[in-house]
């Protein structure tokens, strides 16, 4: 398996990480694989928006742009109906 190191991921002194597998590679099923790759347009949102989407989708967790700091952030489902988020520093 082939090493890569990520240009964008020099500043930060990590270790090289071996190449994920593919769910387009041609070798058959193997566990442990990235089975799917998904981009969608992300405008700004709040929190509050964030969690009325996720619920809207019937998910678990849901990441989205937060409009008060720009970051990529996520909100998920605590147990007892509470709620998380997690935000990039």
């Amino acid at each position: 398996m082939e090493t890569v190191t990520r240009p964008d991921t020099d500043a930060y002194d990590l270790p090289d990480i071996p190449e994920q597998v593919r769910w387009d590679d041609e070798d058959a099923y193997r566990p442990g694989r990235v089975a799917r790759e998904k981009e969608h347009p992300a405008k700004p949102m709040t929190v509050d928006q964030a969690l009325y989407e996720m619920e809207l989708v019937g998910h678990d967790f849901y990441l989205f742009a937060d409009a008060d700091s720009g970051q990529p952030s996520v909100v998920y489902r605590r147990k007892g109906f509470d709620y998380g988020v997690i935000r990039l520093a």
